[in-house]
């Protein structure tokens, strides 16, 4: 009995060996690997700056008083980007802005061409939340966009007080000195634009 034991479980095991390399070779006659190579794409080139950058903007290169203005540029540059790029203007710091003076800007590409003209707005914070922002198409030789822009000092006839309040919003130190610099600090931010 024992050795019937024995016979049975040598040729279930040699049946189980056979079941298996059969199948195994049923299988090996429907399966085939190709070394196809790999998937391959080129990447686009992002590039973004301005000549602004770390650069001091300066309003006027001689005092500001009422009555004056004058003018300063902004430069983005997305040359060599592959890709359309966003890009806006932020206004971190405004100090001693005077309260009457206004500002407004064009945006012109790289051959001259004015492509906007903002209104007159009353602050700088003002003119670039709401202006100083655009896209940059890829285009050969016209990825750069300068923003001029237009400051004016209004003259205020009527303000008779001897408090110039109207004219500027000077602060005073405990001796009675005033700050007399006034300006801001810009931010130029870019993205790649979204399609």
């Amino acid at each position: 009995m024992k050795n019937n034991k024995k016979l049975i479980g040598v040729l279930l095991l040699i049946t189980l060996i056979l079941v298996i390399f059969l199948a195994g070779y049923t299988f090996a006659r429907y399966y085939k690997s190709i070394n196809a190579g790999g998937g391959t794409a080129n990447i686009a080139r992002w590039s973004f700056g301005s000549k602004n950058e770390k650069a001091i903007i300066n309003l006027s290169e001689e005092k500001i008083a009422p009555g004056s203005n004058g003018q300063f540029e902004i430069e983005v540059d997305a040359t060599n980007s592959e890709v359309d790029v966003d890009y806006e203007i932020l206004v971190s710091e405004e100090k001693n802005i005077p309260t009457n003076m206004k500002f407004y800007a064009e945006t012109k590409d790289e051959k001259g061409v004015v492509l906007s003209t903002t209104e007159k707005n009353s602050s700088f914070t003002e003119l670039a939340t709401n202006n100083l922002k655009g896209t940059i198409p890829v285009e050969a030789n016209n990825q750069k966009r300068s923003i001029v822009v237009y400051w004016e000092w209004e003259f205020n006839e009527n303000d008779t007080t001897t408090i110039d309040s109207e004219d500027a919003t000077l602060k005073y130190d405990e001796n009675g000195n005033s700050n007399l610099e006034c300006g801001f600090n810009i931010e130029i931010v870019g993205r790649q634009a979204k399609k």
